[in-house]
């Protein structure tokens, strides 16, 4: 039984309070009626979440906020000097020990939390202590790739992120072009994947191959102001991204673009739309 992961198991029993539900090692867990959403017959299969409940195993058909070796952002329900308890979208709450908060954990207050299997305990566990810009081995990600991110904090280099609720990655400060907040969601695309094993990832996509989107926002801005915008090859890095929210390397590829297909005019401070 894969504890603290969804898995598709089998029904070998069925009574008034819910399904035995059985891996192919024979181990079993019980669903409680309360989430069985269609009716099955014995021996038939049902994708289920797999947790702990007083030392027994237990499945629902919840869809948890993260599963064992992934990353959520979670609120706290219940405060106690022993530790908190945290709502990660399933009937039981999250156990976090007080040893394992980073910072005393306040109830009502959202937190970035990451599971793992307690070695001493055998429980599934959160933290909210984990190690900054780890190094990986063997990822499948290449340049480009779209990435989902969780925020975590602003640092000297850029803001650390989460990837795909897995991995830990950093966006460049020279990278940010809009106001960014701690455990917000943005999307994302693989920079590159360093020789030491860590992770860069931009909020933008990169090539003239992706540059119809900026075209795009250069139109609207213009659009937003009457057919002109004063921004130009000559404005500064810090000028566009206030306006914009893209780099200078990205906006001269839109504008010069938009001046070929003669969409805007381009003079020493201004665009306009023709």
């Amino acid at each position: 039984m894969l504890l603290g992961r969804t898995q598709t198991l089998k029904i070998s029993e069925k009574n008034s309070s819910g399904w035995i539900l059985t891996d192919e090692s024979g181990e079993k867990a019980f669903l409680p009626k309360i989430f069985i959403r269609e009716e099955k017959e014995i021996d038939e299969e049902v994708e289920a979440f797999v947790y702990q409940d007083d030392g027994k195993l237990k499945a629902t058909t919840e869809i948890p906020l993260a599963e064992i070796g992934e990353f959520a952002v979670m609120s706290c329900v219940q405060s106690l000097p022993s530790g908190a308890f945290m709502d990660w979208g399933i009937i039981k709450d999250l156990f976090i020990p007080y040893k394992q908060q980073k910072s005393k954990i306040i109830e009502g207050k959202r937190y970035l939390v990451y599971l793992y299997i307690d070695e001493a305990t055998g429980l599934i566990t959160g933290t909210t202590k984990f190690k900054r810009n780890p190094q990986y081995q063997d990822l499948t990600f290449k340049k480009g790739d779209k990435v989902e991110l969780i925020l975590m904090n602003e640092s000297e280099l850029g803001w650390n992120v989460v990837i795909d609720k897995k991995y830990i990655g950093l966006v460049y400060a020279s990278d940010v072009y809009k106001k960014l907040y701690p455990l917000s969601e943005e999307t994302g695309y693989i920079k590159a994947m360093r020789e030491d094993g860590k992770i860069d990832v931009s909020l933008q996509r990169e090539g003239f191959e992706n540059i119809d989107e900026f075209r795009q926002k250069v139109l609207d801005k213009l659009e937003e102001n009457y057919g002109l915008l004063y921004l130009s090859d000559q404005s500064t890095p810090e000028e566009i991204k206030e306006k914009l929210q893209m780099s200078k390397k990205n906006f001269k590829k839109a504008i010069g673009g938009l001046y070929k297909d003669k969409v805007i005019d381009i003079s020493e401070d201004k665009i306009r739309l023709l």
